[in-house]
């Protein structure tokens, strides 16, 4: 079996205080903080997986560089030079925010426009599920509503990319699909380099 290595620039994007970067260390296998400290700007990490992708029989390992970028208004500025070169993203909001959900729209049409290459692989992700069905948090983000926006941000794509947008909802607490969010964001890259590469090979149709 063939293997292929991809190095891929993605970044977490969403409003302060979503879970970014809860979700970022739990993948890294660092210790969960209750406590809220807010990203100056951008936090940086690196992990690489190893994927397989049955339409190519192909092994990939893809290697992740991880822009964890502020979520709040004043760090706007700094924060959009990060976008340029990024091949994916995972797009946060927190289930018990409201807000958070509707702001998603802004966050993905920033990561569109300035990554420099369009429109580009993006995961819908929900955090802090473990706090789904709380009563504490009664004003909440049904799944259907994520699942829906994934499904109208996948029909705008669709015509002219070949891939999808998925919703899935996570814990960092409890590393709930932390890793399934990776794997699937990874798919979704691995298609986005196969159509790529398909057209830049010779067209031999006669």
């Amino acid at each position: 079996m063939q293997g292929i290595t991809l190095r891929s620039k993605i970044l977490l994007v969403g409003d302060g205080a979503v879970g970014k970067s809860s979700f970022r260390r739990a993948w890294l296998g660092e210790t969960f903080q209750t406590q809220y400290l807010m990203t100056l700007g951008a936090d940086f990490a690196a992990k690489q997986i190893s994927q397989y992708y049955s339409p190519t029989n192909t092994k990939y390992t893809i290697k992740y560089q991880i822009w964890d970028l502020a979520g709040q208004p004043r760090f706007k500025v700094v924060s959009d030079l990060y976008y340029h070169g990024a091949v994916g993203a995972l797009c946060f909001f927190d289930i018990t925010n409201k807000d958070s959900f509707i702001n998603l729209a802004e966050w993905i049409k920033s990561f569109w426009e300035l990554n420099g290459a369009g429109k580009r692989p993006l995961l819908v992700v929900g955090a802090k599920s473990d706090l789904r069905n709380n009563p504490d948090f009664p004003n909440q983000v049904s799944s259907n509503h994520g699942i829906n926006y994934a499904r109208e941000l996948t029909e705008i794509i669709q015509k002219d990319h070949n891939y999808e947008i998925h919703y899935v909802e996570t814990s960092s607490k409890y590393n709930i699909n932390v890793d399934k969010t990776f794997q699937q964001l990874g798919t979704e890259i691995i298609k986005v380099y196969n159509q790529i590469l398909g057209s830049m090979l010779p067209n031999t149709t006669n």
